[in-house]
């Protein structure tokens, strides 16, 4: 599966496995039969895999320019990145996740001007700021040194690690 197929299920599958979940009858009966430790493991390892799944359905799309990525817009991505991170560690909740995920999409939605990136981004921006709207900002953080600490690996893991798993240099050269 190629190209524009491959993009639209994997956007399919992600939607769904987003919205099913969210009808009170699915739900239940998941949680019911996992608990919800294991509804929620099972739910964030499926959300992840799909995640990733768009991801490369969106590189492996036909690349149609919408506008040119002029190197502030790196640079843009690399100063917010950290701040999306610090959003979802510090914060108390699913809330800071929904802001971080919103950031994510939002700076990278600049820097990426095809057409299939444009669809991604922007629609995982209109995907997280939906989960702001439902859930408000984050009202309450725990900032802590284990926390902050936390933080900074997974903002190096991701600048360093993107290259090898997106298969882009986040670093403006």
């Amino acid at each position: 599966m190629t190209g524009w197929i491959e993009y639209i299920a994997a956007w399919a599958c992600f939607l769904g496995a987003h919205m099913i979940p969210a009808l009170p009858g699915p739900r239940g009966w998941l949680v019911a039969r996992l608990g919800r430790r294991g509804y929620l493991a099972a739910f964030s390892i499926l959300s992840i895999g799909l995640l990733y799944w768009l991801i490369l359905a969106a590189g492996r799309a036909p690349y149609v320019h919408l506008w040119d990525q002029p190197l502030w817009s790196r640079w843009l991505v690399n100063i917010a990145m950290p701040l999306a991170v610090l959003a979802g560690a510090l914060t108390v909740g699913m809330s800071g996740l929904v802001v971080a995920f919103a950031l994510w999409a939002g700076v990278h939605l600049v820097a990426n001007g095809d057409l299939a990136h444009a669809i991604f981004f922007g629609g995982m921006l209109i995907f997280a700021l939906s989960g702001v709207a439902r859930s408000g900002l984050p009202g309450a953080f725990r900032v802590t040194w284990r926390r902050l600490a936390v933080a900074v690996v997974i903002w190096a893991a991701f600048l360093h690690l993107h290259p090898l798993v997106i298969g882009v240099s986040p670093l403006p050269v």
